[in-house]
């Protein structure tokens, strides 16, 4: 009856969330309602101290949440939101993609560039968090040099618009969250726990979507595959000084410099780390324009991004861990680990249908922070319950959130991105979908190998790729010969 429940929830809030409503507003009805049927059927406890009466309890569990989030992974997103949004309003994030994208632009193989280009998006992502801000600003610069050397708008928008795909380092929220769930340093997950995956990760789905869109780019008719300059970018000079390019990466490098890898007797957490830089980031527009007043009114403006930051990202956290207690509340998660070990599944299968239902649930909502954010916090219980490793289970979990994203054409980025080049997000996401795929099963079979678990889930990673082709036969079996072509 609890799995019923929690399978009815779901598909309450996946449905609600597919017609655009708040899903901070549908997370929270959806738990609240089933902490309530919780109430009647098994007595549940929602918090450790009591206000009386389990209807004011529920309650009293979001209002724990918030305080706890708040001050805590809270104030590190919003931090890094209000630093990110800092960086580029003075220019520093523009500079720095500028002068990285410099040597590629000197390089006269156009798919090779396409290669190189998703690997430095990707590099530059642990400085700009932002996959719309990240996309757009390589559409203002790599866009028309891609363009002129011959590759098809969608083909470049497809690349553009994957350079955030694979979340990881400190910037990033899912990392943020992920570590926290851990147990873990955020310094200490980035290092020790994503490294060694998405170094290898990254190159191969760079090199599977260079092929891929030189395929498509080969199925288009001569006409189109003209250099398309109409409704090129503009290129834009910055108007930032050159030394301005360090300061994002500035809270990377006291994070990492004052650590137990560098000066170990001096630690620099998250938060200081970017309460410093924004510190030297004012200091230095201060040298820059000799004015403090419009210092200190960017000052301000970090303080107003921090806000729109706890509105989209910390109360959807929140909303999502709320969501989480209801499932738990119900009784949900212990029937299916009961479900689980009664049919004699391995840890990585659980693990493995976690990353599945996070990866299917971002291309559906086109969102990995609200799939990872509801799903996080039963990791621990999991973990336990089935005796593996919190970091070894959350990581292919956490990287499955952006890449199912990358292949939802509702999503931010994909929007953004089709709108400045001219295409349908359609284009885009038809030529994401292959390499997107190719590298999520890499990346639960590397995961899975580092774990020692890989011969356990083999049968059922080739059971996906035999689903994946079976499906796409069928559909394209069935479907009009128009559609059929798109697919």
């Amino acid at each position: 009856m609890s799995l019923l429940i929690a399978l009815i929830g779901l598909i309450f809030a996946g449905r609600l969330i597919l017609k655009n409503y708040n899903p901070q507003a549908v997370l929270f009805l959806t738990g609240i309602a089933m902490m309530t049927i919780a109430i009647f059927t098994n007595d549940a406890a929602f918090v450790d101290k009591s206000t009386g009466w389990l209807g004011f309890d529920i309650f009293e569990y979001i209002r724990n949440t918030f305080s706890h989030r708040a001050g805590g992974l809270g104030l590190k997103i919003m931090l890094i939101g209000g630093f990110a949004m800092f960086m580029s309003a003075i220019g520093a994030s523009q500079v720095m993609v500028k002068v990285a994208a410099k040597p590629l632009m000197k390089l006269n193989s156009p798919y090779l560039m396409l290669a190189l280009a998703l690997i430095l998006g990707q590099a530059l992502s642990l400085f700009i968090s932002s996959a719309t801000g990240l996309g757009l600003l390589l559409m203002a610069t790599l866009y028309p040099v891609l363009i002129r050397l011959g590759c098809s708008k969608a083909a470049v928008a497809a690349v553009l618009a994957s350079t955030c795909a694979i979340e990881f380092g400190p910037g990033s929220g899912n990392s943020i969250l992920a570590a926290q769930t851990a147990g873990m340093d955020i310094t200490d997950y980035f290092v020790n726990e994503q490294l060694p995956v998405i170094s290898m990760l990254i190159v191969i789905v760079a090199g599977i979507h260079a092929l891929v869109q030189r395929y498509f780019d080969s199925k288009m008719a001569p006409e189109e595959q003209s250099a398309q300059l109409q409704g090129v970018i503009d290129e834009t000079e910055a108007d930032a000084p050159l030394y301005y390019l360090l300061l994002p990466m500035l809270p990377l490098f006291f994070m990492m410099t004052f650590s137990k890898m560098g000066v170990g007797t001096i630690r620099v957490g998250m938060d200081t780390a970017i309460l410093l830089s924004i510190f030297i980031g004012l200091v230095c527009e201060y040298l820059r324009h000799k004015q403090a007043k419009p210092v200190f009114v960017k000052l301000q403006g970090i303080f107003n991004d921090m806000g729109k930051v706890f509105a989209t990202v910390v109360t959807l956290i929140i909303a999502g861990q709320t969501f989480a207690m209801g499932l738990k509340s119900i009784g949900a998660i212990e029937a299916l680990l009961n479900m689980a070990s009664s049919a004699g599944f391995a840890a990585s299968v659980i693990v493995l249908f976690m990353a599945v239902l996070t990866f299917s649930i971002s291309a559906l909502m086109g969102s990995g922070n609200a799939a990872f954010f509801s799903f996080a916090p039963m990791v621990p219980q999991i973990a336990e319950k089935i005796g593996t490793n919190v970091a070894d289970m959350i990581l292919p979990i956490q990287l499955s959130a952006g890449m199912g994203r990358t292949i939802s054409p509702i999503a931010g980025v994909i929007i953004a991105v089709a709108g400045l080049s001219g295409l349908s997000p359609f284009d885009i996401v038809r030529r994401t979908v292959i390499p997107m795929l190719s590298g999520w099963l890499i990346m639960l079979a590397i995961t899975f190998t580092r774990s020692g678990q890989f011969m356990q889930l083999l049968p059922f990673l080739i059971g996906i790729v035999a689903l994946l082709v079976v499906i796409t036969f069928i559909i394209k079996k069935r479907a009009n010969p128009q559609v059929a072509s798109e697919l």
